[in-house]
């Protein structure tokens, strides 16, 4: 070969991103997986508790980074810019449909600039307040939010988070007036607040608050989805409380940067689905009050055109 063959065969490696990867070598190094929340939620206990199963499954060491703010834009953004080859994923929640109808200035195109790789989770939520506080049941919040316009405060992980989303439609279903929004980098960001009954309440995670429920720092009030919570059976649901066909859970799952060779992205879909139906790893989903839900590429795809379609229609972009 001469030299301008040889140029010309570089740069066509080159400009195929994670070709060697895609035809069998994947992984030949750690993969990140980059969770845009602080530590201690959902989104971040389902990354560290997938990565060791993936770790074990790809022979690699899965690195787990937490890079909160901005409404979980911030790391959703370094991973939508990273190399397309399978080393760096995001962890994701439901801001991945919401940002984009709140934000007018996202950093990334949601449905350009990722390639869906699995649902991992379903996460019902819970009306939470400090133990502190004189509100003892959903009743008591609603009574308290009416008698006291403008006085209540809750908790969310801003623009566009599933805590603000599940507090506009209570908002909405309750009837309730203006309420303070005070916005957290994640729950666990906003824990001591809600602990020290320094804002009214909070719709969080179970698998968030779970802890301090049962430490008895916090009182729930109530879960949001339609059933009860195997996990907290003696809390009832939002209907049941006061709230009738009030009907909340968010979700996470695996994103990888747009571009990701196909057969890395089957890769990986494969090896979550097999570790979401591990037995021991469901009963750990389970106790943290997460539900476990896999899904191929092409139906998480359609899921998150529909969750975006759906807040669209419901939310009209407004905030409580």
């Amino acid at each position: 070969m001469n030299r301008r063959t040889l140029l010309a065969a570089a740069l066509a490696v080159a400009a195929v991103p994670g070709l060697l990867q895609a035809q069998g070598s994947y992984p030949t190094k750690p993969v990140k997986i980059v969770v845009p929340v602080t530590t201690g939620g959902p989104s971040d206990l389902v990354a560290r508790i997938l990565g060791e199963k993936l770790g074990a499954a790809l022979g690699k060491s899965v690195i787990v980074e937490n890079r909160p703010g901005a409404s979980q834009t911030v790391g959703a953004a370094a991973v939508a810019k990273s190399d397309p080859d399978g080393y760096t994923l995001l962890q994701a929640a439901a801001n991945m449909a919401i940002n984009p109808l709140l934000m007018s200035d996202l950093p990334y195109d949601t449905a350009k600039d990722f390639a869906p790789v699995s649902l991992t989770h379903l996460t019902p939520y819970v009306f939470v307040v400090s133990d502190k506080s004189p509100i003892r049941s959903l009743a008591e919040l609603l009574k308290f939010a009416r008698e006291n316009p403008g006085k209540v405060t809750y908790g969310t992980t801003g623009p566009g988070s599933p805590q603000l989303l599940a507090t506009l439609l209570l908002g909405q279903q309750a009837g309730l007036g203006q309420m303070t929004e005070v916005a957290y980098k994640g729950s666990s960001a906003a824990h001591p607040d809600l602990i020290s009954d320094r804002i009214t309440f909070m719709i969080d995670p179970l698998a968030a608050s779970a802890p301090h429920i049962r430490s008895g720092a916090l009182r729930a009030l109530a879960v949001t989805t339609p059933q009860r919570n195997a996990s907290f059976p003696n809390v009832p649901t939002a209907t049941e409380a006061g709230v009738p066909g009030y009907d909340f859970a968010s979700w996470g799952g695996l994103f990888a940067p747009a571009g990701t060779p196909r057969e890395i992205v089957l890769r990986l879909n494969a090896e979550i689905g097999k570790a979401l139906a591990a037995p021991d790893l469901k009963k750990r989903f389970d106790d943290m009050g997460l539900v476990a839900k896999a899904s191929t590429p092409e139906e998480f795809g359609a899921f998150l055109m529909s969750e975006m379609a759906r807040w669209k229609a419901v939310l009209g972009g407004k905030k409580p």
